[in-house]
């Protein structure tokens, strides 16, 4: 509900703006099949995959692990929000390595950042994304437990308003946003531009500061993208040549 919520009002916010009601109409029809159908996967496969097969497949071949971490609801939220956080920050940084960049690749093709920029992506890419897995073993054993649900809640909601198209606005409101360790839209939109190796975090920024791979800047980048030489369908299906 959460997740749906902010997609929603970020969409409507968009629509209100004349300039970004363009980039819409500039999208490829290509574009909005790759959007499209990641928002579908992200939207519907992956949570009924944490929390149906997965779980299942654990309940199967370790019955004993179901509720075998038994944490309040704030336990349970921090150890999503900022454990499996941090994990992702490296599983971030491993997709940025050259030998697996492929299965990331099509997410940096986004030339102007929107909420549907977040599902830009190979269909199998959100199998390489530590999420699923994480998420998905964390909810089965806390059996449910509340606050894993909401930090996977709050983290997805996140990532949509990271991807947003509000980096050129509120930068000042931004920056103190960031000082206190939030990723911001403005801090991820240099990710996507010539800081490729730069904010690899996605709620927090404190692990790029930790690792010393933080950019921080109140303009916001001229340009975004990658051009890549894969085929319509390797960009949907299977991101190698």
């Amino acid at each position: 509900m959460v997740v749906a919520l902010t997609f929603g009002l970020l969409f409507l916010w968009l629509l209100t703006a004349a300039t970004e009601r363009e980039q819409l109409r500039r999208k490829t029809g290509f574009e909005w099949v790759l959007d499209s159908s990641n928002l579908t996967i992200q939207g519907t496969l992956i949570p009924l995959l944490q929390t149906g097969l997965l779980f299942s497949a654990l309940a199967t071949l370790w019955p004993q692990g179901r509720g075998l971490l038994q944490i309040s609801a704030l336990g349970g939220f921090v150890l999503n929000f900022f454990v499996v956080d941090y994990l992702y920050y490296w599983n971030h940084r491993l997709l940025h390595r050259r030998r697996l960049f492929p299965l990331h690749v099509v997410h940096h093709t986004v030339k102007h950042m929107d909420v549907f920029a977040t599902s830009r992506n190979s269909l199998i890419t959100s199998f390489f994304i530590v999420y699923l897995w994480a998420n998905g073993f964390l909810l089965y054993m806390t059996d449910l437990n509340s606050g894993v649900l909401w930090g996977m809640s709050i983290s997805a909601a996140l990532d949509i308003w990271k991807h947003a198209s509000l980096g050129r606005h509120h930068p000042r409101l931004q920056r103190r946003l960031s000082q206190v360790g939030i990723m911001t839209p403005m801090d991820h939109a240099w990710h996507h531009a010539q800081r490729l190796n730069k904010n690899y975090g996605a709620n927090l920024n404190w692990y790029d500061r930790w690792h010393r791979t933080y950019y921080a800047s109140d303009v916001y980048p001229e340009r975004m993208g990658v051009t890549t030489t894969l085929k319509p369908w390797q960009q949907v299906l299977f991101p190698f040549s």
